[in-house]
């Protein structure tokens, strides 16, 4: 698709996605440039890379470009997409690129609902250790590479698979692991079964002679699969899977476990460390060790590289201090995300914990609303903010307020604040956050934006 093609121009290119992309190329000896609408972090670390940035949308961008590239985010009617159509200029979605890419080599796709991006960074990091030098394409910013992608000249790509407009199905695995399925994305799927189906497809599409791992307690999918030419490895918590832990501890915002491989009457056990809390990141270290596994790698030294693993940008990240309060920010945005973020800090609690939730786009709250009843029950005071909508249209009485009077209904005990606006979001932390507080800012919009103002200088 692209051996031809010298010159790669990328619509939205300062995009989490798009940047990733624009790397590899980039290494991969395209010569490549893009346009975005402002200036972010994403457009800096291209041009310190070489790669030719413009800020706003030209007709005169895609001068001599020999493909175009764009993602969803990228409407119809942009100037750069109408004059590539023009000048019949192949047109290639972001998922297409990423496909071809992972086709081109030994690809390994880490899917699911949750738990995708820090499972294909740990993979990446344990790769990275044992010299096998991966491409690396992730969802998030992995803080031992300052970046969300890496070129690499080894025989593998390890990449983010994301089901949410099933485009992973696009994907020729030779390695596919799926970390657990729950409802979401209902922008496009219509129901658990159809996404249930779609994952199916996934890891049927892993190549003959390739390695399937799944997630035994959280997928629900292995008495549909029949793995036929595909060899399949169990991970989880309990014993029955060929990867499990057990004595499992959470001390300082660390965690430890005895990982146990195989089955029989004498299995392999090493001692983990994880310099990340949560029994959330314990299941995604168990999918990264079941591929390990499953590639015949040498598995004292994936652990010993794995405790330097310190975690991904937006995921239970510490951000800073204010007033002695400790400021967290997560990705978090469905209930079993949230749920998860705030058992692992419910571990490390010293004095109260202040949840701030945005809700993200009004289809997955429309459908969702009724399964955050006990999500928040860890945390002392909740703020709920009006919904991102993530380019999506309002849906009629999907608000904030849906949320808090479903919690209220279910039970829910603690102090709850509706405060629709993020900046009266950051008044009201700043007059009552107190010393040994934790601050927990939740969600995938721009909730983010509230830290970054309450830790200005």
């Amino acid at each position: 698709m692209l051996k031809a093609s010298k010159k790669c121009f990328l619509i939205g290119i300062g995009g989490a996605g798009m940047s990733a992309i624009a790397q590899v190329l980039h290494g991969m000896g395209f010569a490549v440039s893009g346009s975005d609408m402002k200036e972010s972090r994403y457009t800096n670390v291209l041009k310190n890379e070489g790669i030719k940035i413009f800020i706003g949308h030209s007709k005169k961008n895609i001068k001599g470009a020999d493909i175009v590239v764009y993602s969803t985010a990228i409407p119809d009617n942009n100037l750069e997409m109408k004059a590539a159509k023009e000048k019949r200029i192949p047109l290639f979605s972001r998922s297409d690129i990423l496909a071809w890419i992972l086709n081109s080599r030994k690809g390994i796709a880490i899917s699911g609902t949750h738990g995708k991006t820090t499972t294909t960074s740990m993979i990446s990091l344990i790769f990275r250790g044992l010299g096998l030098d991966p491409i690396i394409m992730v969802g998030g910013e992995l803080n031992e590479l300052g970046s969300n992608a890496r070129y690499g000249k080894g025989d593998y790509v390890v990449a983010e698979a994301c089901e949410s407009d099933g485009s992973f199905l696009k994907y020729k695995p030779f390695i596919s692991v799926v970390t657990n399925i729950e409802e979401d994305h209902f922008d496009f799927y219509n129901n658990i079964e159809e996404i249930r189906q779609s994952f199916l497809k996934f890891i049927s599409n892993t190549r003959p002679g390739g390695l399937v791992v799944l997630n035994s307690e959280e997928t629900y999918i292995q008495d549909y699969f029949k793995s036929g030419d595909k060899e399949i490895i169990y991970y989880g918590i309990n014993p029955g899977n060929n990867i499990y832990a057990e004595n499992i501890k959470f001390s300082n915002f660390t965690s430890s476990y005895t990982l146990v491989i195989g089955k029989g009457k004498k299995p392999k056990k090493i001692k983990i460390k994880l310099n990340v809390p949560g029994i959330h990141n314990i299941k995604n270290s168990l999918a990264a060790f079941a591929v390990c596994y499953g590639m015949d790698l040498d598995m004292e030294k994936a652990a010993g590289i794995l405790k330097f693993f310190t975690g991904v940008k937006r995921r239970f990240e510490k951000r800073g201090e204010k007033k002695g309060a400790v400021i967290f920010d997560d990705y978090a945005h469905h209930p079993s995300e949230v749920k998860a973020t705030l058992e692992a800090a419910a571990e490390e609690k010293n004095k109260r914990i202040i949840m701030v939730f945005q809700p993200h786009r009004y289809s997955r709250l429309a459908n969702l609303k009724d399964k955050f009843g006990s999500c928040f029950n860890a945390g002392d005071i909740l703020v709920i903010t009006d919904v991102y909508g993530s380019g999506e249209q309002p849906i009629p009485g999907i608000t904030g307020k849906i949320l808090i009077d479903n919690l209220i209904d279910s039970g829910f005990k603690n102090k709850i604040i509706y405060i629709p606006k993020l900046q009266d979001v950051t008044e009201y932390l700043e007059s009552n956050m107190r010393q040994n507080d934790m601050i927990l800012l939740m969600g995938a919009g721009d909730i983010t934006r509230v830290t970054d103002e309450i830790l200005k200088p």
